[in-house]
């Protein structure tokens, strides 16, 4: 007989009891009297954690709590016990403590960006225009205006665009440009997955004047729709929160992360891999087209310049990439290499 404290069913009410266990059934009783009989198999037992009593919980709600925590159930399962004895082991906890982060590490940033590389390359382009389209429905409610540009300010950016796309030879159906006013973006221009960049009206005015640095950031962010990367990134999220939550057990989270991949977008900022990725694809292009890198770096530096409150700007999500030095740099030198 083993003593201890018998839970009903949907209810708060408890009672000091003994379970009598044969090899046919488990009875509670409260006193002389048999309040609960039910088999071993229509049982459960929970998870044994050290210091803490294995409850028998029965298929209605109904638990029995013993009075000793260290007393083991016999049909309870032998991997519970090896479970118990693990996690009472200090070496063992030890080792956990250390491997643990290491372990993560080698999953968030080794393991996870190479599934998120393979697959990109295995995703329809109607999932990456779908994307593209939900992130634009989100950023365009929420921190996007009409542009307040004239009819000939915004002509002469579209101008400028068509102009590189032929150019370039890309195809205007998956390339296009959009001018907004934004207090939320400042100058800034930005590509979503399916091909569509955002260029606010703030940005365009103060490019007014260079057009060539105007090019020079187009090609940038067509270049980060060319190598994916907004696609790699929300990969990559989706990914990691996918691994996390089964790691937690958490599998609810999976739900919220595909559901929210697309608006998650608006929020994510490139690595410096990316940027340097970007820069070179917009360096290469403004080569192939008979350009300086001059214009690149011109472009950077204007906006290095802007005053700190105006800090909303292109180089606003520039805080982990490449210093602003480091690609003026690059820039300038890009032209005199072979």
């Amino acid at each position: 007989m083993i003593r201890g404290y018998f839970y009903q069913p949907n209810s708060s009410r408890v009672q000091e009891s003994t379970a009598r266990l044969s090899d046919s059934r488990v009875a509670i009783y409260a006193g002389d009297e048999c309040v609960y009989e039910t088999t071993p198999e229509a049982l459960s037992v929970s998870a044994h954690l050290p210091g803490q009593a294995s409850e028998l919980i029965f298929a209605d709600g109904a638990r029995f709590v013993p009075l000793d925590t260290r007393y083991r159930w016999p049909f309870q399962r032998r991997n519970s016990a090896l479970l118990a004895r693990l996690e009472s082991n200090l070496a063992l906890i030890v080792c956990a403590l250390v491997a643990t982060p290491v372990l993560l590490y080698v999953l968030l940033f080794k393991l996870v960006p190479t599934i998120a590389v393979t697959a990109v390359q295995a995703m329809p382009e109607a999932v990456v225009e779908q994307m593209g389209q939900q992130s634009m429905v989100l950023i365009e409610q929420t921190v996007l205006s009409p542009s307040e540009l004239s009819g000939d300010q915004q002509q002469a950016v579209r101008d400028l665009w068509h102009e590189t796309l032929s150019q370039l030879g890309l195809s205007t159906d998956k390339y296009r440009i959009d001018l907004y006013r934004s207090d939320h973006f400042g100058a800034n221009a930005f590509a979503l997955p399916h091909g569509q960049v955002v260029v606010t009206d703030e940005l365009a005015l103060r490019l007014t004047e260079h057009p060539g640095a105007l090019r020079a950031i187009l090609l940038h962010e067509i270049g980060h729709v060319e190598r994916m990367h907004s696609v790699r990134l929300a990969s990559q999220a989706a990914v990691a929160s996918i691994a996390i939550a089964m790691l937690v057990g958490d599998m609810d989270i999976v739900a919220e992360v595909v559901l929210g991949s697309g608006s998650a977008l608006m929020d994510l900022q490139f690595s410096q891999n990316m940027e340097w990725e970007a820069d070179n694809y917009a360096l290469q292009q403004l080569e192939r087209l008979g350009y300086s890198g001059e214009d690149f770096a011109q472009a950077l530096e204007s906006l290095a310049l802007l005053d700190e409150e105006q800090a909303q700007s292109w180089l606003k999500y520039l805080s982990t990439h490449p210093s602003v030095q480091q690609r003026i740099e690059h820039a300038k030198n890009y032209a005199s290499s072979p």
